[in-house]
């Protein structure tokens, strides 16, 4: 399943372009009116602590697509194209992360009683019917949980989902519960990572032994580095100890609290350009902008997420807009103006892009065409140009606006 989510993001379409849906500017500028996108050298983009490591090299030249900044970094699995700021520091947590898994051993995981089977949890199953008093293991906390993992299961459409064996069976709690030690995300689309978590996994659950190696890499014990932003203590724990079957079954019923309606629920949770991590966390932030209205709005776009980065961009967004409402003004209604969805905010309309650098052009007037002005918050900064030319239009640019959000 992975690698088709990654075969996806060859024909990887950017969120702007979703957003403006390849409209054309009203009043459009006239040839040459247009900035070229810049290249930037890494070391004008990057602090010097992601510039490299042991692990991995970020090369000198920085393209702009889509306006995001498109690093190539090459590791010791090969070299791998990573779109955006935010995504190269959850990149470099993986890459860290995924060094730290390979000096782990099979001596130390792998079975040591010829025994022991991938099956176990299944022998708990089958002996809580005949000796319920005894057995309740240790990879399930009760009964519930571990019959509700696989009605989820059963039910579930979300194509990432564990399958009713798997949902039983330790190797993918062990997994949940290795990635969360070493602070990364379960459901990674970062393929050497993808393995490690895989097989130390599997022999953890045949052996049934584990590793605290985790918690010694990850600084003061901290939880799931699942993302850039501040991702909830409580959402963390549950990517941990819950199947993404369950996650679906519970964001089913809070999107349809919202309103959302059965289509776009359907539509968001079958697409596979979305990880469980990516649909729980926007759930999770559409929930706590309270009465907030039109949230369909942001569901249904991040619904057509076109690639992997189209997913992760939604779910910062996601977190953005949370942030926004938290800290600087209510969020009252996702609504449709020009040929973007936008907030409208105690602070007017704005609209919220975890972008690297906009810059004038197309795509950029399309996206503010026909609406009557705001403010445009992003996690970059843009050019001279574009800052003019959306202020002769009646917005507004708030250039690093994650530290303002807490993102």
């Amino acid at each position: 399943m992975l690698e088709r989510r990654l075969s996806v993001c060859r024909g990887a379409l950017s969120a702007l372009a979703i957003l403006v849906t390849a409209a054309t500017p009203t009043s459009i500028s006239e040839a040459g009116q247009y900035e070229q996108p810049p290249v930037f050298s890494a070391s004008q983009v990057l602090p010097a602590n992601l510039l490299n490591s042991p692990n991995y090299r970020v090369g000198e030249g920085v393209t702009i697509e889509n306006f995001q900044e498109v690093f190539r970094v090459e590791t010791k699995w090969g070299t791998f194209t990573v779109k955006g700021s935010d995504l190269m520091r959850v990149r470099a947590r993986e890459i860290a992360a995924t060094a730290e898994l390979e000096q782990i051993g099979g001596a130390e995981t792998f079975v040591d009683s010829a025994g022991r089977t991938a099956l176990k949890p299944l022998n708990t199953a089958k002996d809580l019917v005949t000796a319920p008093g005894k057995t309740i293991g240790d990879t399930f906390k009760g009964v519930g949980n571990l019959f509700g993992s696989v009605d989820a299961s059963m039910s579930a459409t979300d194509p990432h989902k564990e399958g009713v064996i798997a949902s039983v069976t330790g190797g993918a709690t062990a997994r949940r519960k290795l990635a969360y030690d070493f602070g990364v995300d379960p459901n990674t689309s970062f393929l050497p990572l993808h393995d490690e978590l895989t097989r130390l996994a599997t022999a953890s659950a045949v052996g049934e032994t584990t590793t605290n190696a985790g918690l010694a890499f990850v600084t003061g014990g901290a939880g799931i580095a699942i993302s850039v932003g501040g991702t909830s203590q409580t959402l963390r724990k549950a990517l941990r100890d819950k199947t993404s079957a369950q996650l679906e079954k519970d964001g089913r019923v809070a999107l349809a609290s919202m309103g959302v309606s059965q289509g776009t629920v359907d539509a968001f949770y079958g697409n596979p350009n979305l990880s469980p991590t990516d649909k729980s966390i926007i759930v999770d932030a559409l929930q706590n902008l309270g009465a907030t209205s039109g949230r369909e709005i942001f569901v249904a776009g991040a619904a057509n997420a076109q690639s992997i980065e189209m997913g992760f961009f939604y779910r910062r967004q996601a977190e953005l807009i949370a942030g926004f409402d938290k800290k600087v003004s209510p969020v009252r209604a996702f609504v449709r103006m020009g040929a973007a969805p936008m907030l409208e905010t105690g602070k007017g309309t704005v609209s919220i892009l975890p972008v690297d650098y906009l810059f004038w052009s197309a795509p950029l007037e399309g996206l503010v065409s026909g609406a009557r002005g705001g403010q445009i918050w992003i996690t970059g900064k843009a050019s001279q140009m574009a800052t003019s030319q959306l202020a002769s239009l009646g917005w507004t640019v708030v250039p690093k606006a994650g530290a303002q959000l807490g993102q």
